[in-house]
């Protein structure tokens, strides 16, 4: 996710011509059912999300409401629409590193505050033999701006025991930042300090960045009891790919961060799931390795316990732990410790660990042959709570180790069928 910065938080908001849109897709998601075919399928699934990080001068708060819809007016076609925002705002530190007479101080803090919106749609044909995916999504924000499409093919052999998925996936985005042509050397480059006007502006440039994203999957049922799934993914990303309002103190001046412009990332899977019939739940157990060009290694293992009450109920408890290296270039201190071309203040390019643990409760209400709130053939609702906290030993803000390491993250999800 990118930050912007702004002097009055959210303020383009209301002068942005897609304002309307925004607060009229969700009321669209719901009056869907309404006009379309009387013997047509689907669903709305309106969801939101809280994340918030504390700790001393630094925050963050990440509010991410959606809406989606999908109807099906045949057994082969079905069409999806949707919508997701991220509205953040918080403090985060500006210069990395920066001089400070008092060590224990964060310094250069600065509030930020971001909008973020994203309109998608798709089709999905289906047979006898798969599924057939097709989607694109435009994303929009003061500094950003991304075009991406998606192709994914799914089929289910052997009775449904097996299934194989594959996609595919292209992003073409641009991302603003000051024009500074005299600027030779990245060392040079200062940072951008304000999102107001990017795109329309002389002063402003935009830089470009691809991706392209491949994940393959297989899903077995090797008994009525277990299941497991394998899944490989790699993503390759050409382009600009540091924090633009980001500087990280060199020595003698701060100077823009520097990522290298190509990055490779490959990832490998396997989750098992195994049903315990006396006990009306289930446990899950997951693991994950990841590799990229940047020297970036990390495994991750996930534990969670399902139980379902009467049908209808579910509840859930997870808790997963993931560590990571540092990448090739990364150092605390680049005024003693320079590592060659390259320089960030991105901490999640560090050591790292983190420990998650959290639970959800969901309600499937079914109206078997009877309507749910006039309409729907069943409505199902999703609460989530989770604890998220973070371990840097080799990240500081000059003297001071990062005070923010402690996130809650909250989820509501309604989703309705008709």
């Amino acid at each position: 996710m990118r930050l912007q910065l702004k002097p009055a938080p959210l303020r383009w908001l209301a002068e942005s011509r897609f304002t309307w849109a925004v607060g009229l897709l969700p009321l669209l998601a719901l009056a869907l059912p309404l006009v379309v075919r009387a013997d047509a399928s689907g669903e709305v699934d309106l969801a939101a999300t809280l994340f918030h990080e504390g700790g001393g001068p630094l925050n963050m708060t990440v509010i991410t409401p959606s809406a989606r819809a999908r109807v099906d007016p045949t057994e082969e076609v079905g069409f999806v629409v949707g919508w997701d925002a991220d509205v953040v705002s918080g403090a985060s530190v500006a210069v990395v590193d920066a001089p400070s007479p008092e060590p224990d101080v964060i310094t250069s803090a600065t509030r930020l505050s971001d909008f973020r919106n994203v309109f998608s749609g798709g089709v999905e044909i289906r047979s006898d033999y798969g599924t057939i995916t097709a989607g694109y999504a435009y994303g929009f924000e003061n500094d950003y701006r991304s075009h991406s499409f998606s192709l994914g093919a799914r089929t289910e052999l052997f009775e449904r025991n097996t299934i194989f998925d594959l996609s595919f996936a292209r992003a073409w985005d641009s991302v603003c930042d000051v024009n500074q042509p005299e600027a030779r050397e990245a060392v040079d480059r200062r940072r951008l300090s304000t999102s107001v006007g990017c795109f329309s502006l002389p002063e402003f440039t935009a830089h470009d960045v691809e991706l392209q994203t491949y994940q393959g999957s297989w899903t077995q049922s090797w008994a009525p009891i277990f299941t497991s799934q394998l899944t490989l993914s790699a993503q390759i990303v050409d382009g600009f790919q540091s924090n633009p309002y980001r500087a990280v103190w060199l020595g003698r001046a701060a100077a823009q961060e520097n990522h290298p412009d190509n990055r490779a990332r490959y990832a490998a899977s396997l989750g098992l799931r195994v049903w315990l019939a006396p006990l009306s739940s289930a446990l899950q157990l997951s693991g994950r390795v990841y590799r990229d060009t940047w020297d970036v290694m990390s495994v991750s293992a996930e534990l969670a316990w399902e139980l379902v009450i009467d049908g209808a109920f579910r509840v859930r408890a997870r808790g997963r732990y993931y560590t990571q290296t540092a990448a090739a270039f990364y150092s605390d201190d680049y005024a003693l410790q320079p590592m060659g071309a390259y320089f960030t203040g991105d901490r999640e390019l560090s050591n790292m660990s983190t420990v998650l643990v959290g639970g959800t409760l969901a309600y499937e209400l079914d109206g078997g042959a009877e309507p749910v709130f006039g309409f729907m053939s069943e409505f199902d609702i999703l609460l989530r709570a989770e604890w998220l906290h973070s371990d840097f030993p080799n990240f500081h803000y000059g003297q001071a180790a990062v005070p923010n390491v402690d996130a809650l993250i909250a989820t509501l999800s309604l989703e309705g069928h008709f």
